[in-house]
């Protein structure tokens, strides 16, 4: 059975519109909830849009308020994996000024992941044609090679504590940890997709496991969701709710976390989904929304979630006050208001016609250290007749009112 998952929801779209089965849907082209309409939350700012060019950007890290790395891509024909069309953008204290990516990564240089701790510990991971993985570290003046981690493949997901304390993901059941001289490799008790914490001994990483309570058997699923956490001894596996869908059950069910965003030691967001394999039966139940919460103790399911304008959605990344962002177009304040964001939309310019229907897409986005803004990654598609573009963007948000 392939892995269950459900992709983040980052994307915008610029009007709205009916579904294909006529459902009302709002600005963003999900049905709608049915819940009081979220108030207006104020808008994203594009503070880098390339319009010369056709790609975008997938990675960022703000290493402070005023310090932020992104790499993209950029082709004629649109193929990312072009070597000539890889870059780099920093942004210190003033305009983004464009880099090629470093020689320290041996040319390992597709499907690059930046994180950072400070300004003067930025990582760089990146992967080749033959699956080696690269490293290199910004120490503030120049990059440095760093060994590679064991294994090989994309690093998926990355956490940089310290110079000398860094997380990385490379395959489901093995976490990766740098401390300042090598790589150890750690066992995971269950397969991991995502990985997010506070401290080198609060780390959490969740995905999904293949035995234990609620799989197997009649009728069973063949994956419950895993929360892992790191005490900065050892992995652990802390029990998370089972999922089953009522009979009939459908075919090959199961159930999986995508994501985590750790605000604090006492509060952790997972989300994912309760799915199945599609297209076997002519009745199919609804894919199931997960959401957990830990309070400090243990994982807790917000019920009603589905009815709720922002909680209904993935979590993209959380503020340092605790503000939560979903998707691009809604923020939920430490205080559980929620609030619809904007964008502005390219003018009717140059190659982009007033007939072009445009759409933001985000991913990932960050938060910004001693901040309350966020900062994403991606691009601006404008869907025209002959000429439909895709422009490498960068864009800022930053909720209104007082932390």
């Amino acid at each position: 059975m392939k892995k269950l998952a459900v992709t983040l929801a980052v994307l915008v779209l610029a009007a709205a519109g009916c579904g294909e089965d006529g459902a009302a849907e709002d600005s963003d082209g999900r049905p709608s909830t049915g819940a009081p309409a979220p108030a207006k939350g104020g808008s994203w700012k594009l503070e880098h849009v390339d319009k010369t060019v056709r790609g975008e950007m997938t990675t960022v890290t703000a290493a402070s308020a005023d310090d932020i790395w992104a790499a993209g891509w950029e082709s004629d024909n649109g193929d990312m994996s072009d070597p000539r069309g890889q870059f780099l953008l920093h942004h210190e204290g003033g305009e983004w000024q464009r880099q090629k990516l470093p020689a320290e990564l041996d040319g390992n240089i597709f499907q690059p992941r930046l994180d950072s701790s400070g300004p003067d510990d930025v990582w760089l991971f990146g992967s080749g044609t033959d699956s080696a993985v690269g490293v290199a570290r910004w120490d503030g003046s120049r990059w440095q090679r760093v060994p590679r981690p064991p294994g090989s493949g994309t690093v998926s997901e990355t956490k940089v504590f310290a110079h000398d304390d860094v997380w990385v993901l490379l395959g489901e059941r093995q976490a990766q940890h740098w401390d300042g001289s090598r790589w150890t490799t750690h066992a995971l008790p269950a397969a991991a997709d995502a990985l997010d914490g506070t401290a080198g001994d609060d780390l959490w990483a969740v995905g999904f496991r293949t035995s234990g309570p609620g799989v197997g058997g009649e009728g069973g699923e063949l994956v419950q969701p895993a929360a892992m956490h790191w005490d900065g001894a050892s992995w652990t596996t802390t029990p998370t709710p089972t999922y089953r869908f009522p009979d009939p059950v459908p075919p090959e069910p199961g159930a999986s976390l995508d994501g985590v965003e750790t605000v604090s030691p006492e509060e952790a967001w997972a989300f994912g989904s309760h799915s199945f394999n599609h297209g076997e039966v002519e009745k199919e139940p609804s894919i199931e929304h997960i959401l957990l919460r830990w309070d400090g103790s243990r994982w807790h399911e917000q019920k009603g979630a589905d009815g709720d304008d922002c909680l209904s959605r993935n979590i993209v990344t959380h503020g340092e006050d605790g503000g939560l962002l979903f998707g691009v177009r809604r923020y939920r304040s430490p205080e559980g208001r929620c609030t619809k964001l904007s964008w502005p939309h390219l003018p009717a310019e140059g190659e982009v016609t007033a007939k072009g229907r445009q759409q933001l897409w985000l991913d990932p986005v960050v938060s910004v250290p001693g901040t309350r803004k966020f900062v994403g990654v991606g691009k601006i598609y404008v869907m025209q007749s002959g000429n439909p573009l895709t422009m490498p963007t960068i864009a800022t948000y930053e909720p209104s009112g007082r932390p």
